[in-house]
């Protein structure tokens, strides 16, 4: 296990991108927290059969690795990237010899010693300036606060994963289902809560696929009146109703060749589902009002918040449609079953809340214990507005539990009674070990609170039950 018991300078910043292959994840965990602390990107990888794929990725600046994925990497890696070795005692001979034929370019030993990484990392970069390309919009990297956790990805995923924050396995996974269904024309429906992102994931399919170059044009469908909603689809000719004063173009038409997002797909009316599977059979619209069609080229992403076995049954989606439109199905997880990422996002959204020239706004801890016992029905979106009125309503660059909205207000278990600061005999102890102390007792409690559960536990917490699971074996 690494001991991090020397954090980095918050003040430092050296944006690296950094790629860890390591098996070991609670070291992972630890080890970019750590990273995170100077604004790197962090990227870990547990499986060696991924390893070559995240590596060819994108250009990464340092790479740390344990033995057995250096066996399988440096001989293809051509000194290309600085690569620094993660060796255990029995390992070390091997790593030195590495090292020694320029293989590699250094080697810790572990378990990893922070300032010992940090040195390495700041030598390393020294040694091979950053890759930076000459458009910084190429990168999102460089200016987006983005995660994308331990998933092979090619580098156009990465490119327009821009405004996805995450890496807990429930994101992994949806990861590697956009990779699969981007590089395809396949009609795609998405399914999650309100306020989860369903509008970003449509964006980054598009993005990330071979229609990124034509538009992307997004519609609410249960925003629009049923009067309206077939015109605005397909289109109409002049004197087709009242008002209908000249030809217009619908939507379809519109996004020919790139992608048209169907948001709320369930609230269209009978009429206009039947019309729309007419168009994604035939990949062509007729205008209302019209005798003849046009042909379009159009992807189609659909959308709902709602329960689509319950839109069948009760007669408010065609059978037909849904098995047109559910071709791939893609779901996204609820706020509620990703407690890793809530920090990340937190970190995002503060940092675009704090005013320019101002000190960067950060969370008390009573605030940011009622963030994470909050079930956040409303997900993302919910989370956003909640730091939003905190940024409004801080003082002094922080957030206070009393900033945010009545329902984060007394809940229970966020106010917990500090053990005394010294020990038995009276002396005081180190502020590292009374931190400890003080973690133990919140970690115990929240334990208690939920009956023992672990994972409802680590939820609350906002971290990974392998992570509540080693911190628990050192109480």
């Amino acid at each position: 296990m690494p001991e991090v018991e020397n954090q980095p300078n918050r003040s430092e910043s050296l944006g690296a991108r950094i790629l860890l292959l390591d098996h070991d994840e609670a070291r992972g965990e630890i080890f970019r927290s750590l990273l995170r602390n100077l604004d790197c990107r962090v990227r870990s990888v547990t499986m060696r059969e991924d390893a070559e794929a995240v590596l060819a990725s994108r250009d990464w600046d340092v790479v740390f690795c344990e033995i057995p994925f250096a066996r399988m990497i440096l001989p293809k890696m051509a000194q290309r990237i600085p690569v620094v070795l993660l060796a255990g005692y029995a390992e070390l001979g091997e790593a030195q010899r590495m090292v020694a034929e320029q293989k590699a370019f250094g080697c810790l030993p572990t378990p990893i010693r922070s300032e010992k990484a940090l040195q390495m990392l700041r030598t390393a970069l020294l040694a091979h300036p950053l890759k930076r390309p000459e458009n910084p919009g190429d990168d999102a990297t460089d200016s987006k606060d983005i995660s994308i956790g331990s998933v092979s990805v090619t580098a156009s995923i990465v490119r327009h994963f821009d405004r996805i924050i995450g890496e807990s396995a429930p994101m992994q996974e949806l990861y590697r289902q956009i990779e699969k269904v981007s590089s395809s024309d396949m009609t795609v429906l998405i399914l999650g809560e309100s306020g989860t992102g369903k509008e970003l994931v449509a964006k980054a399919i598009h993005s990330a696929g071979n229609r990124s170059n034509k538009p992307f044009i997004p519609v609410n469908c249960a925003s629009l009146p049923e009067n309206l909603l077939e015109s605005e689809l397909f289109g109409y000719v002049k004197g087709a109703f009242t008002g209908a004063v000249h030809n217009k173009d619908g939507l379809f038409v519109a996004a020919n060749g790139g992608t048209l997002f169907l948001d709320e797909i369930g609230s269209i009316p009978m009429p206009t589902q039947m019309a729309l599977l007419r168009v994604l059979q035939e990949r062509e619209v007729r205008p209302v009002g019209s005798t003849q069609t046009i042909p379009v080229d159009v992807r189609v992403v659909a959308a709902t918040n709602e329960d689509v076995e319950k839109l069948k049954d009760e007669g408010r989606l065609r059978p037909d449609l849904f098995y047109r439109i559910s071709a791939f199905t893609l779901r996204i997880p609820p706020l509620r079953e990703r407690g890793d990422d809530i920090s990340l996002l937190e970190k995002a959204f503060l940092r675009g809340f704090t005013p320019e020239g101002g000190p960067p706004l950060q969370l008390s801890s009573d605030a940011a214990a009622a963030l994470r016992a909050h079930e956040w029905h409303g997900n993302i979106r919910e989370l956003f507005h909640a730091l939003e009125r905190g940024a409004t309503l801080s003082e002094g660059g922080v957030i206070r539990q009393k900033d945010l909205s009545p329902e984060f207000q007394n809940i229970p278990g966020t106010t917990i009674p500090l053990p005394p600061p010294t020990k038995a005999d009276g002396k005081f102890m180190t502020l590292r070990a009374y931190q400890r102390l003080c973690e133990r007792g919140y970690l115990q409690q929240v334990l208690d609170s939920q009956g023992g559960d672990k994972e409802k536990t680590a939820k609350l917490l906002g971290i990974s039950v392998a992570t509540l699971y080693r911190k628990l074996s050192e109480l």
